[in-house]
């Protein structure tokens, strides 16, 4: 599957012209045979939302969702975005579209609420990590915060997940040298699923300033097995194209066994154990 991830910076509340983006990229991936096109994490609303929230959410009805819908006829997509599925309730949501439908909704468990985060004031949070099929791919989405708890993403690999698809709002800190230590902790991840979860891995993460906090790209993809093997430019808009395939999958796999040889059912019960003490 021949995919491309888009690295940009969302206008803050401006779902107009942030739709006007996602059609154009979407065009550009269609003319050039993409197979699915990945945007950053609230891509369609901009990250620090506050109140404007309640005026920017996307619902089953919204126009933009019925445009995306029609565009996914041509091509898988993936925005990020506040989504009311229940009235009065908004998620942080990664959303898939696929043939003219929203094919899956995952809904941010970890929302983080602290210094310049303020995501629990704001959103409900999630409680399911679910995987889903496209086409021969297994795949999971998953979301920001929850991409540095390694058990989110050990529950897809149980699973079975080939292709894990991860979008994100980080903002750059942590300056040491010329390397920002927190790009480091979604590199550090990257390697880790993609070698030992044995996952095709992408992580999007959005460029640009917004209410003074700056986000600096810094998107890569991981192959299965291998580790990253292409980044995007830091501090700018740029774009990821790669392609994913199922026999780098059976190598890694193949190679070092770990699926084969987890014991899930050791780990409940442990968990159960350590709870319940």
């Amino acid at each position: 599957m021949k995919v491309r991830g888009i690295q940009f910076s969302p206008v803050l509340g401006n779902l107009k012209r942030n739709m006007r983006y996602h059609c154009h990229q979407i065009d550009r991936a269609v003319e050039d045979k993409c197979q699915l096109i990945v945007f950053p994490e609230l891509s369609m609303s901009g990250y620090h939302l506050k109140d404007i929230v309640y005026d920017v959410a996307l619902n089953p009805a919204s126009p933009e969702v019925k445009k995306l819908k029609d565009l996914s006829r041509g091509i898988d997509i993936v925005v990020g975005a506040p989504y009311e599925e229940i009235p009065g309730i908004i998620y942080n949501s990664a959303l898939y579209f696929s043939k003219g439908d929203l094919r899956h909704v995952h809904r941010k468990v970890q929302l983080p609420n602290f210094g310049m985060f303020q995501e629990e004031m704001i959103f409900g949070a999630g409680d399911t990590f679910r995987s889903f099929k496209i086409k021969e791919f297994t795949v999971g989405l998953i979301i920001c915060r929850e991409i540095l708890f390694p058990m989110h993403a050990y529950l897809y690999f149980l699973q079975g997940v080939d292709f894990l698809i991860g979008i994100s709002n980080s903002p750059h800190r942590m300056l040491d040298k010329d390397h920002f230590k927190s790009l480091q902790l979604w590199e550090n991840m990257g390697y880790v699923y993609s070698v030992f979860y044995h996952q095709h891995y992408v992580f999007m993460n959005r460029t640009g300033f917004e209410d003074g906090i700056g986000f600096p790209g810094g998107s890569f993809f991981a192959r299965a097995g291998q580790g990253i093997v292409k980044r995007a430019d830091c501090f700018e808009e740029d774009y990821l194209n790669f392609e994913v395939d199922l026999e780098a999958v059976r190598r890694a796999r193949l190679g070092s066994n770990y699926l084969r040889d987890d014991k899930p059912r050791v780990i409940l019960k442990e968990l159960k154990r350590i709870l319940n003490a």
